[in-house]
């Protein structure tokens, strides 16, 4: 049980570390990427607390719209010229008609909003929390639910609502070709109805693991958690759009008074992790690296390698004279070659005539 709690809330943490970082980042693929982390969190906490079909519910509901979102994410970026940053877009609703849907329908289902598949499983990982009176785990996770609704949101207002600020870079957008949004076809309906299964998965997954399916024992206890959690989550989203779907958006150069709070540097530098990573690791294990380089395998191993290969090299050039076809030194090898065997015949047939004196001789010496 301790290391399950562990596991929990070592999961919240990550589901609320994620999401706080995804908040002001610029780069559309590493919000959504920030957004996976976040909800593989939840997923820690929920099995953590013991509910692994939970947790496994939503890793599989969850793969439906997070997949469909990075698809949709793909449309953007091609077409915009490979560009990332949300603040260069705006208004691409006008000329991505079903990418904006199906990125619009993937951000609610993300964001939990009934009836799609987000709500079930995310909301079965806040009952668990819940029923088993993890009140901090709860709470971590809930308010994280709420930052899932605005960064989803903030992003799908910067990319297709608001004014068309990609004109301001020369960008003309269009739409994916139509094989690539049938190909999403499959994901947007199963982001849509994956939370009807939930009974179905859950008779599944108990086959193979141990199964506690959780219930809040009141029902005015259950609506007031459901009911308040889908009012979060709408107010979050309705703030993102109030947010950044205004006329006065402009990219952000570092000028303006948030770019420069505390707040926002530690989170678009992603709590200073990379580098610090960058600073106190890479660049100490590059340094490391280059003294092995020099001193040991350039000194050492290289050198070792290279002598073996020159002392047989040598040996090649030096003997080479013995294949050098002229007849009278062939015959002069062939002849040393013969006084060498019959010397070691000699000398093997003396020793194997001998041995018994041989021995008595180095007894002798004290051999």
């Amino acid at each position: 049980p301790s290391v399950g709690l562990f596991i929990a809330s070592l999961g919240a943490f990550v589901a609320l570390f994620a999401a706080s970082m995804a908040l002001v980042n610029r780069d559309m693929k590493r919000v959504i990427a920030y957004s996976t982390l976040s909800q593989l969190g939840y997923m820690f906490a929920a099995a953590g607390l013991g509910a692994y079909w939970v947790a496994l519910f939503h890793l599989m509901a969850h793969a439906f719209f997070k997949a469909l979102l990075f698809l949709g994410a793909g449309n953007v970026m091609h077409a915009m010229h490979d560009e990332l940053d949300p603040f260069k877009m705006g208004g691409l609703s006008k000329v991505m008609k079903g990418t904006f849907l199906m990125m619009t329908i993937a951000s609610v289902a993300l964001a939990g909003i009934f009836p799609l598949a987000g709500f079930f499983s995310k909301d079965l990982i806040l009952e668990v929390a819940f029923v088993e009176h993890h009140y901090i785990i709860y709470t971590v996770l809930l308010f994280t639910a709420g930052l899932t609704a605005f960064y989803s949101f903030r992003l799908v207002a910067l990319i297709f609502h608001g004014e068309d600020r990609y004109k301001l870079f020369g960008i003309h957008p269009h739409e994916a070709y139509k094989f690539m949004l049938i190909a999403m076809s499959p994901l947007l309906l199963l982001a849509i109805i994956a939370g009807a299964f939930k009974m179905s998965y859950f008779e599944m997954v108990t086959n193979l693991l141990p199964a506690t399916e959780y219930h809040v024992h009141s029902a005015a206890t259950y609506w007031i958690m459901t009911i308040g959690t889908q009012i979060f989550v709408a107010l979050a989203i309705l703030y993102a759009y109030k947010k950044y779907t205004r006329k006065d958006i402009v990219v952000p150069d570092g000028t303006s008074k948030m770019e420069n709070s505390f707040a926002y540097k530690l989170l678009i530098n992603q709590y200073y992790i990379p580098y610090f990573y960058q600073e106190y690791i890479v660049k100490a294990y590059r340094e490391l690296s280059e003294v092995f380089w020099t001193k040991i395998d350039q000194k050492v191993v290289d050198a070792t390698v290279d002598g073996i290969a020159n002392v047989f090299y040598q040996t090649g050039e030096r003997t080479r004279v013995m294949q050098s076809g002229n007849l009278s030194t062939m015959l002069k090898w062939m002849v040393a070659g013969t006084v060498a065997l019959l010397s070691l015949a000699v000398v093997f047939g003396l020793a194997a005539r001998y041995s018994a004196e041989i021995k008595t001789f180095l007894s002798g010496l004290g051999v």
